[in-house]
This record gives C-alpha cells, structure tokens and sequence, in this order.
C-alpha cells in the first residue's frame, strides 16, 4: 500500500512538472541571479537543503518528478548506474554551477527576493522545459535506473550536503535501520531498489546510511524478514555498528 501511495504521488508530481518545473530550473536561477535576484527555485533549493536536516532525500523518493520520470522509463533499461565515478560526477557539475550563483549574487548586491521572478508560461519556457525532459529521458534510457539522480542532478548535492551537516551537528534525521540477525540475503531488497544500491550487503553489515539513499521504502517494503526499520534517529559510526553484531553472535 505504501508504496502505491508513493507512486501515485509521484506520477501526480510528474504531471504537475509543466508547471512547477520553474521552481525546480537549474537555468531561471542563473538568469535571475545575473540581475540580484532570488528567485522561487533558489528560495526551493534553499528549502530543501534545511529540509534534508531532519528528512534527509524523502524529496527525491517521493516527490521529484524528475525522479518520477525515470522510474517510469526504467522499464525499458533496469540497468543498475551507481558507482563512485559515477556519483561523484554531480558534485563537480553542482559546485560548478553553485559557484557561478554565488558570483553573481555578490556581483549584484544588495540582493531582493522575488519568487516569481521571470515566471512566464510562454515559448521560451516551453523550450527550456523540453531541452531538459529530452535530457532526462535520453540520459536515463541509456545508462539505467535514475542515471540522471547519481551523476547529473543539480538538487540532490543541496540535500546530500544538508544531511552530511546534520550528522556533524548530531540531528537526528530519517533513515534506514537495519537488523543484520533477520536478514537472509534473499536479495529482494538489492532488486528492488531504485537507485541501484546493494541493500542486502548494507542490511548484513549493520550500515545502511549511504548518500544516494532516496528514503523510497522499497527495500522496507519488500522484505520478507522485516529486517529493515526506518525513523529519525542519529548516525551511529559503522565500528559501533560492527561492535553490536559481533557481541550479538558470540551471546
């Protein structure tokens, strides 16, 4: 049931894109920034890096219709894109780009904020809108399950970031919680997952905190054992972790 829920809100957010995809551009920002201006996807991108504080990447599993859109054509290649190159491949496009705001935004100051600065629904938008759902599709059809999530996305370094600093503060914050003793590597949870992770390796090892986790649930739903928990709770070290389980076996 969770999970049909979760689809169905994602299909709605996909439908929705025409329309809320000025909040989300990576492009209306920078034109917006060239002129001292804070637009409504700076102020969105902004939310969702504070978001990430307590709800770490839930946006991404269930309410991107970037993500949604990907889903849907990974019908047609299921093949896992998830490595560290690959990965790491956004944080160099995101601190790229980020830097070229920040520029302008100094450049510029004092700075006013206008959520929606430049919104028209006219040609130009049109334009914009296609370049990028051509990208999307054409970059998730020919390397695999949310391609575009692990090595392209302009808005998942924002919440990575935002989780890495919530760690460091000690903020609790949703996660996956795993019970090595009732996992029995069945693997349902590694094919299931959307973003390609190998949960059941993850599951055994008593850590299942990983940046390209999207909260989705799949894997929580899909286990046969329930030996995946989720909730907020703070980040445990992976020798604590280590230290839990082999205490449990030698007892």
């Amino acid at each position: 049931m969770r999970q049909r829920i979760r689809k169905g809100i994602l299909a709605f957010s996909m439908l929705m894109f025409p329309l809320t995809f000025f909040l989300l551009s990576p492009y209306v920002i920078i034109l917006s920034a060239s002129t001292g201006v804070i637009n409504g996807s700076a102020m969105v991108f902004g939310s969702l890096f504070l978001f990430s504080f307590l709800f770490s990447r839930i946006y991404c599993g269930w309410l991107c219709p970037g993500g949604a859109v990907q889903d849907m054509i990974s019908g047609a290649n299921k093949r896992n894109w998830n490595s560290k190159g690959k990965n790491v491949s956004k944080y160099i496009i995101w601190a790229v780009w980020f830097s070229l705001i920040l520029l302008l935004w100094m450049k510029h100051l004092p700075l006013k904020g206008d959520f929606l600065f430049l919104y028209k629904f006219d040609g130009h938008y049109i334009m914009i809108y296609t370049i990028v759902m051509t990208i999307i599709y054409l970059f998730a059809i020919s390397t695999g399950r949310r391609g575009m999530c692990h090595s392209l996305c302009w808005m998942a370094p924002f919440m990575v970031i935002g989780e890495t600093v919530s760690d460091f503060l000690h903020i609790p914050r949703f996660r996956l919680k795993p019970k090595p003793d009732a996992c029995v590597s069945c693997g349902k949870c590694t094919k299931e997952c959307p973003m390609g992770l190998d949960i059941s390796r993850m599951v055994k090892s008593g850590n299942t905190d990983s940046t390209e986790c999207i909260s989705c649930l799949a894997c929580v739903d899909i286990c046969p054992k329930h030996a995946i928990g989720f909730g907020i709770s703070q980040k445990r070290s992976h020798s604590l972790e280590q230290e839990t389980i082999l205490r449990k076996k030698e007892n």
